[in-house]
């Protein structure tokens, strides 16, 4: 190991006072003793080696663990100046760099790298089942659903609601992640609900039965 221009003692000797001669006896220089002599600065006797530091050097690499019909974004993992140091050359810290981005620069890619759909999806989710609906409360109905399946999955289901003989509007009363939703209800007004699906690409799935329901 290169000097660092700094200058310690292992071990401390023990001298008379009245005369400055050693009395032979020897001890360790640890730092929890009272006697301890920290290490001094003293280029003269303890030059220090010479330190190389490493350029910047960069590797870019594509994120490689993203799901089957997608594709990694490439990310570029820095090694900044001065972030290495050798005692022999600037290749050498170079090299301890170019070591390390090795050894991180996929880890870093994936994650920070984005995904993005490398086909396009046009099968839509089949169409929620077992609608059931049923009152919680004297001013509320739950509806329940199964989970409709898709190639590329479900990310929302809409629930469309018309009162008595009224219509369906064109928006959906109702958007949830969930298979089950709780709407208000009045008393004596007959409620009925549909529900359909739709996936991450856009597509929306047939709608389900209808069913009605009143508190």
């Amino acid at each position: 190991m290169e000097n660092t221009g700094y200058k310690s003692f292992e071990t401390l000797e023990r001298y008379y006072t009245d005369d400055g001669t050693s009395t032979g006896e020897t001890k360790p220089n640890i730092v929890t003793d009272p006697d301890y002599i920290a290490p001094f600065l003293d280029t003269t006797t303890c030059p220090p080696g010479s330190r190389f530091y490493n350029t910047a050097q960069t590797k870019t690499i594509t994120r490689n663990n993203c799901g089957s019909g997608y594709s990694g974004s490439d990310a570029t993992l820095t090694a900044y100046p001065n972030q290495f140091v050798s005692n022999e050359s600037v290749v050498d810290a170079n090299n301890q760099a170019i070591a390390w981005l090795e050894a991180n620069a996929q880890i870093y890619a994936n994650n920070v790298g984005t995904c993005t759909a490398t086909i396009l999806d046009t099968i839509p989710p089949t169409a929620p089942t077992g609608l059931r609906c049923y009152s919680s409360d004297e001013n509320h109905l739950t509806l329940e659903w199964n989970a409709s399946t898709d190639n590329v999955g479900v990310v929302r289901y809409e629930v469309f609601r018309r009162i008595n003989n009224g219509t369906y509007g064109t928006d959906p009363y109702y958007g949830t992640p969930n298979i089950t939703g709780v709407f208000y209800a009045t008393i004596d007004e007959t409620y009925y609900f549909k529900v359909r699906a739709k996936d991450a690409a856009g597509n929306y799935s047939p709608f389900s039965s209808e069913i009605s329901g009143s508190v």
